[in-house]
């Protein structure tokens, strides 16, 4: 072995080391995120070769692949009714409105001015709607169970806001549904809790109440949204995905803990889409958040660990240097 090759095989050990630390730390700040993931690096032995390329130098070392540890962290009790955790298997399921999907386990949710339940980057967390079974926007308003009638004027009155009887008919425009049919829809939404009425002078006004921001929401553990305020009526079902090989996910732009699915993941990118409760998903802890899994202790000590490793290495490679000068002097 060359001095040169022996020197490549301690700076190859340093830089492992290194990457080694540059690990172990961000695993010390992961463990204070919740829902966030450790990191595992493995080395390998490396057969260096001299400065030159050509000469066989002696072993080597280096970091021959990461590994996202994705087992479950621990769950803790929160005061929040939309803080929400995975309790087994499963990713939460967000998109941003270029319908771009990502996956996480972390659950600190809200809800935006707009009544949908969002992440703290603003992406929507994705649900079921119990009629199409679509994917959707998680929101505060519960699903009526009602016919296509019922639906189109609950359309007219999330969108147009306060109506009487003959606005709703001309909304409608429809020559096939009766003024009778739709007095008669009217009075089924009112019994049902879907609508409110309202007299003003002689004219009767009708509203949704289908849910508005600042009503009371809670999760139940099979993931519906129950909206306390207008009488404990279901919402959307949270949507969860599941993935064959979940190390083929890769940190998506909005930090380390959101993923993005690849071919590796899944077949296409696509995870297997089910709800809380679901064979093979976990279900779903209300006022709970999962915490990292990674923890201050061990990272700690790792790290202690790594950093005096890297100083004994870097010494003695300035030990290697200089036993190879004074060699060098010798047969000059």
């Amino acid at each position: 072995m060359t001095g040169s090759s022996g020197i490549t095989g301690i700076q190859q050990a340093l830089k492992a080391n290194q990457q080694l630390i540059n690990i172990e730390a961000g695993n010390l700040i992961r463990s204070q995120i919740p829902g966030a993931q450790a990191v595992r690096g493995t080395l390998k032995g490396d057969v260096a070769t001299d400065t030159g390329g050509f000469n066989l130098a002696g072993p080597g070392t280096s970091l021959s692949a990461t590994a996202v540890d994705f087992s479950p962290g621990p769950l803790a009790r929160t005061q929040f009714t939309t803080d929400l955790a995975i309790n087994g298997p499963g990713f939460f399921v967000l998109f941003n409105n270029k319908n771009e999907l990502f996956f996480t386990r972390r659950g600190d949710f809200h809800f935006d001015t707009a009544g949908h339940l969002v992440n703290k980057d603003g992406l929507w967390v994705g649900s079921f709607d119990p009629k199409t079974g679509e994917l959707e926007k998680t929101s505060i308003k519960v699903n009526p169970v009602t016919d296509e009638l019922g639906d189109r004027i609950l359309n007219i009155l999330e969108q147009d806001g306060r109506q009487d009887l003959t606005e709703i008919e001309t909304a409608l425009d429809d020559p096939g549904v009766t003024t009778a049919q739709i007095t008669a829809k009217l009075a089924e939404l009112k019994v049902a809790g879907y609508i409110n009425e309202q007299n003003i002078g002689p004219d009767t006004f009708f509203t949704s109440n289908l849910g508005e921001l600042g009503d009371q929401i809670t999760f139940d553990r099979t993931g519906f949204v129950i909206n306390e305020t207008r009488g404990l009526k279901r919402g959307n079902q949270i949507a969860l995905a599941l993935f064959e090989n979940p190390q083929g996910l890769v940190p998506g732009i909005y930090g380390g803990e959101i993923y993005q699915a690849t071919d590796v993941a899944a077949p296409g990118g696509l995870p297997r889409l089910g709800a809380p409760d679901d064979p093979d998903f976990g279900s779903l802890q209300p006022q709970t958040l999962e915490q990292s899994n990674s923890s201050m202790i061990p990272s700690t000590g790792a790290l202690s660990f790594l950093q005096r490793n890297f100083t004994s290495t870097a010494s003695a490679m300035k030990v290697f240097i200089s036993a190879w000068d004074d060699l060098i002097n010798v047969f000059r």
